[in-house]
């Protein structure tokens, strides 16, 4: 499993059609639990789980997930500067799967 970073080389993406329309999707690891993230923090899963269930709930139910390419400055997502939104987060072990539609 790839986790998702700012190298396009590794990035999955996937073209769903409804109609005329095409929507193209990125998807794989967003957050990994019990290991060492590239800050140098580990995340016990009970914490994470709860962050995300939250997130899950607030943000991804509501369709309010903006993202921006690569890392913002702060936690605040700039609106003038969303370049997706996730869809859905799920767990598999201790990985987030992350999907989500590019805007």
């Amino acid at each position: 499993m790839k986790l998702i970073t700012e190298q396009l080389e590794d990035l999955e993406y996937v073209v769903e059609s409804v109609g005329d329309k095409k929507n193209v999707y990125i998807t794989g690891v967003y957050m990994e639990a019990e290991r060492k993230n590239r800050n140098g923090r580990i995340y016990p899963k009970h914490v994470l789980e709860s962050a995300v269930n939250k997130y899950v709930t607030e943000y991804v139910n509501t369709g309010r997930a903006g993202s921006e390419l690569n890392h913002p400055e702060g936690p605040a997502v700039n609106p003038e500067r969303i370049s997706h939104r996730i869809t859905e987060l799920n767990w598999e072990g201790n990985d987030v799967i992350g999907k989500a539609l590019v805007l």
